[in-house]
């Protein structure tokens, strides 16, 4: 028995026709998305499904103006959610406990394997996906346009539909770069130009160093990101000090 039928020809889907999902289908990926691992039977996130056109449009300009946000027949936010366990244990009379730093670890984790399941779950019945990571861009105003409380933290989005194009398939860096034996061990130079040669076709220049400086380095769009993203952490009830 083998995955690859359903796994290895994944590509990210920026392109859809417009026809709808079939009633009852963003439903049934849902449903799958939450037979995916969760630690301590938590459930620690949560879908914010965005079916107002005009509230589409908002989280595209803050999104970067990415179209396929408007114009995917579906499109989600995936959250780490802390909140609605919290309310369990209140409604239960329990005190909950003050762990943001591991409530923001497992809850992403748990978010996560949810929206690859779904992802998953999507792609094997004939369904485009994309993720979103540009909804950092504007995450302050995203979290008041969403009336996201305290515990809940946006991740990212999942545009969904029926692909209106096909890309070519990106590829990836060595295996060796990222299955490590025993202990943990640094690329040496020939190591980096190999996967530098591996991604080249990712973009136009040629370059990949030059993408990653773009996103990581100094300056870039990581950087731009990070305050704006340390006040939501704290807004949202995520932030934490040395000392707890």
């Amino acid at each position: 028995m083998t995955l690859d039928p359903i796994l290895a020809p994944h590509r990210s889907i920026r392109v859809f026709r417009p026809e709808p999902l079939a009633d009852g289908m963003t439903e049934r990926l849902v449903a799958d998305a939450q037979r995916a691992p969760s630690d301590a039977t938590g459930q620690m996130y949560s879908f914010v499904r965005i079916r107002d056109r005009a509230l589409r449009r908002r989280v595209s300009e803050l999104s970067g103006d990415q179209r396929h946000i408007v114009e995917a027949p579906e499109f989600l936010i995936v959250c780490a959610d802390i909140r609605r366990l919290t309310r369990v244990l209140e409604h239960r009379d329990q005190v909950p406990g003050r762990f943001p730093a591991t409530g923001l670890h497992f809850a992403t984790v748990d978010a996560t394997l949810a929206a690859q399941r779904l992802v998953d779950a999507a792609e094997a019945v004939g369904l485009g996906t994309v993720c979103i990571g540009g909804i950092l861009t504007g995450i302050e105003a995203l979290v008041e346009l969403l009336a996201l409380p305290a515990g809940v933290m946006p991740l990212f989005g999942v545009c969904i539909g029926w692909p209106g194009e096909e890309p070519v398939e990106r590829p990836r860096v060595a295996m060796a770069s990222v299955l490590h034996a025993d202990r943990y061990r640094d690329q040496d130079a020939e190591a980096i130009e190999r996967d530098l040669n591996a991604m080249a076709s990712t973009t136009r220049s040629g370059d990949w160093a030059r993408v990653l400086a773009r996103y990581f380095g100094a300056g870039g769009i990581m950087e731009q990101r990070e305050a704006g993203l340390r006040r939501t952490l704290e807004h949202q009830g995520f932030a934490w000090t040395r000392e707890g």
